[in-house]
């Protein structure tokens, strides 16, 4: 309830409908950007700037784009002018030219990010 969350998504519209029925997370983004319905898949900057618009062209510095792929999120995002938060639960090695602009390894410490004490 405290900040403004968005999906954007690669993949088919019906799975990933699916995918968050199941999880109990429907309700809980405002925006679902599904890959197969704009026509282009993250890194694509169109789908980012697709997303901006479907959530009413929010000021870029006010958005965070957190993903699990540092190929299609993170550098998609970078690509997209927007900070990036990488959730890399293995923590594994950044690949080479990707840097965002924070790491975490858990929700929880997103959450932290987030919503600082």
């Amino acid at each position: 309830g405290k900040v403004n969350m968005g999906i954007i998504t690669n993949g088919f519209t019906e799975l990933q409908r699916v995918r968050l029925e199941k999880t109990g997370l429907k309700d809980v983004f405002s925006a679902l950007i599904i890959s197969e319905q704009v026509g282009v898949a993250k890194p694509d900057i169109g789908i980012f700037e697709h997303a901006l618009a479907h959530m009413g062209e929010p000021q870029r510095e006010q958005v965070l784009m957190v993903g699990d792929n540092p190929h299609s999120d993170i550098l998609g995002g970078m690509n997209a002018g927007l900070d990036t938060c990488w959730l890399n639960p293995s923590s594994s090695a950044l690949p080479e030219g990707i840097k965002p602009n924070y790491q975490v390894t858990s929700l929880t410490q997103l959450q932290a990010l987030l919503l600082p004490a």
